[in-house]
């Protein structure tokens, strides 16, 4: 049976390592090195071939890397430069166009894909910005391709951009400022960083990065608006502090403050993983009725576990360690419990996994 392919961007080593993951044993092996990517932060695919990659060296720029589905090897093929940096990275569902959100500058952007973007003048093509507030930390749109959401850590607030005809194609024929068409407060100081979309767009989940809490929303398809139907924590009896606000001039607070990362829903929607970093674990939940979540168990895992990736076949998780520098492979139970399979060695750095089964290996 044909490997599973997992996308590593490797930060501290300037690259993203593709490695093959055995589809029934879960078994790691790297494959190759994308080197030449500075500061790589965030990734997303295009399940037809291509990855694109989110590099905060100088110049800031998206690179495109074309995938091999033989060998799963990524070779860049195009790049773009971008106004800021990328903390987060997504795909339009048409596949044309870009979202990324930026921490440090604290809006969302959206632009055509590196190898469309050149214009007749051999320019990038515009940018559309998004009003989405400080600390914008997730820019994803819906998967009806309505709207778009960012997450601001810095005000406690997830907002919504309808991607119309002004705005979504903003992009591909003219750049413009994008403002919300509505927005809901989380809890304050929480902190909202990653958020995930049920495959129906029905439910919305929400990672939050100082409190450790798990929003579970509903959604309006027709005005985008989220409302609250859930809030629970991945951090309960951990005796965790909440932690601050995080940036290059804010000193370590160290491990006693809640620092939660990543969170995924498994393809069959029946379970979700958040990652928390001061305590290197991850918290598994059951998806109930109605999307609400169960607290399920805690797994230790890789030192500082920023991402986390599912495969496509719903069978394994992925976690890397920031400051291991390896990625650990775990079998999911059919009650959501997580074994540990396989590991291997990345650059320095991992922060982001993605994972791709090419269209030959169905």
């Amino acid at each position: 049976m044909a490997p599973t392919f997992v996308f590593v961007a490797c930060a501290g080593g300037g690259a993203v390592d593709t490695l093959s993951l055995d589809p029934l044993s879960g078994q790691l092996e790297h494959v190759s090195r994308a080197a030449g990517l500075p500061k790589v932060t965030a990734l997303t695919l295009d399940p037809a071939g291509t990855l694109y990659a989110g590099v905060n060296g100088e110049p800031r720029r998206t690179v495109a890397l074309a995938l091999d589905p033989m060998s799963g090897t990524a070779s860049p093929v195009g790049a773009r430069e971008v106004p800021a940096t990328t903390c987060f990275l997504s795909l339009r569902p048409d596949r044309g166009v870009l979202f990324s959100a930026s921490y440090h500058e604290g809006l969302m952007a959206a632009y055509a894909v590196p190898q469309d973007s050149a214009g007749p003048d051999g320019s990038a093509g515009p940018v559309t910005e998004y009003r989405s507030g400080p600390n914008t930390h997730s820019a994803v749109p819906s998967p009806d391709g309505r709207f778009v959401y960012a997450a601001s850590l810095g005000t406690d607030r997830i907002s919504w951009f309808p991607l119309d005809a002004g705005a979504g194609a903003a992009a591909a024929s003219g750049g413009s400022v994008v403002r919300a068409a509505g927005h809901v407060d989380a809890s304050r100081g929480s902190g909202p960083r990653f958020l995930r979309h049920s495959a129906d767009g029905r439910r919305v989940y929400v990672s939050h990065e100082r409190t450790g809490t798990v929003d579970v929303y509903s959604r309006d398809a027709g005005s985008g608006a989220l409302e609250l139907l859930q809030r629970t924590s991945a951090v309960e009896g951990l005796g965790l502090e909440p932690g601050p606000i995080r940036s290059p001039s804010t000193p370590d607070p160290g491990p006693g403050v809640v620092w939660c990362a990543d969170i995924r829903l498994t393809p069959d929607e029946r379970f979700v993983y958040v990652t928390e970093r001061s305590t290197s674990t991850i918290a598994a939940f059951a998806v109930g009725r109605g999307g609400r979540l169960s607290f399920l168990r805690r797994t230790e895992t890789e030192a500082q576990p920023r991402g986390i990736g599912i495969d496509p076949s719903g069978g394994w998780l992925l976690a890397c360690g920031e400051r291991s520098g390896r990625v650990t492979s775990y079998a999911i139970g059919h009650d959501g419990q997580l074994e540990p399979v396989g590991r291997a060695q990345t650059a320095a750095g991992p922060l982001w996994i993605e994972c791709w089964r090419p269209s030959h290996a169905d």
